[in-house]
């Protein structure tokens, strides 16, 4: 059987066809490759396994005597005193079958095309936003971009995600920095700072999540910092921005009630 000639649906038929010793190899490679983009989507592109968020990231194919990695141009350029044991092209490097998987390298390598995939998604996201958040977000657009390139980076796509788990909350730039509210009441925000960009939910201390570290000493807000978009993780955020709206602090009426907090929800 020709496996070049086969048409496969997803990763894991693809990895079926290959011989136990090949499949171990494979599966080492997924696993490395998910643990370096844990939000990458699996699919079959050009006949290889690729792995995409934006674009495709990586693609990897199995050759006689060697696993043919893809990360397109750029990375192979940038890691080449790394890959210099390897086979390499323009767009392909060469990992011999019967040696272990250099799995650190291949890590970075992921990292790197991911961060490559993400400068391209603040400007294409925010378009798909609705034109009342963008008039409403005139002013914070305004604020992402003052800040230093990495930082525009991770405010974009701290915007971006916000405004998506939020569509329904007010935002504005409030005490120099954007903070969404719901009926007047701060929600979460994000600021420049010197340990980095300050991620802030203002009930966050009560959402019993790990990653929110750094705690308020009198209030109920909790926070993370970033230092490079690669700190984000989209999934941790997501979940965050649902408690966000579940789970409520009442800082409106924190003046009358003489700096007392009451919970709303």
């Amino acid at each position: 059987m020709n496996k070049n000639n086969l048409k496969f649906t997803d990763i894991d038929e693809y990895h079926s066809c290959q011989p136990a010793d090949i499949r171990k190899i494979l599966e080492q490679l997924r696993q490395t490759i998910k643990q370096a983009a844990p939000q990458a989507t699996e699919t079959i592109s050009y006949g290889m396994p690729a792995f995409r968020q934006n674009k495709v990231l990586v693609y990897y194919s199995v050759h006689k005597e060697h696993i043919g990695f893809y990360p397109t141009p750029n990375p192979i350029v940038y890691f080449k005193q790394e890959l210099e044991k390897y086979n390499t092209s323009k767009g392909a490097i060469q990992f011999p079958i019967d040696k272990t998987l250099p799995l650190t390298l291949i890590k970075k390598i992921v990292k790197f095309r991911l961060e490559e995939d993400m400068k391209a998604v603040p400007t294409k996201s925010l378009k798909k936003t609705s034109t009342k958040t963008q008039d409403i977000n005139k002013d914070i657009l305004s604020y992402n971009k003052k800040q230093s390139a990495p930082d525009k980076e991770i405010c974009n796509l701290l915007l971006q995600e916000i405004s998506n788990g939020l569509p329904k909350a007010e935002s504005k730039v409030w005490h120099g920095h954007p903070v969404w509210f719901f009926d007047g009441n701060p929600i979460v925000g994000y600021s420049k700072e010197k340990k980095g960009i300050r991620l802030m939910f203002w009930s966050g201390a009560s959402f019993d999540e790990a990653g929110l570290e750094v705690r308020g000493e009198k209030f109920k807000d909790a926070s993370v910092f970033y230092n490079a978009v690669l700190d984000i993780n989209t999934k941790d955020l997501k979940r965050w921005l649902k408690k966000s709206k579940e789970i409520q602090w009442d800082y409106k009426n924190i003046v009358k009630r003489k700096g007392v907090l009451e919970r709303l929800k």
